[in-house]
């Protein structure tokens, strides 16, 4: 078994000494991911990487199915 992570690789370099720049970027970071829904381009966001530091009791419970679940 190949252990990895799914994920959305999204950020923004801010100063973070500079809360109200690190607050707009949350914001802009909430709408960049609503606007991907919204368009239906989430998907071709999604990566996944393989992570050997990873253990089996790392996958959640609710992925752990049978695998006849269908979306």
């Amino acid at each position: 078994m190949r252990l990895g992570k799914v994920y959305i690789p999204t950020h923004y370099v801010v100063d973070l000494d500079n809360e109200s720049m690190v607050d707009e970027a949350k914001i802009c970071m909430i709408e960049d991911i609503i606007c991907a829904i919204d368009s239906e381009e989430i998907a071709i966001w999604i990566e996944s990487t393989e992570d050997s530091s990873l253990s089996e009791e790392d996958i959640p419970e609710f992925l752990k199915g049978n695998g006849t679940e269908e979306w």
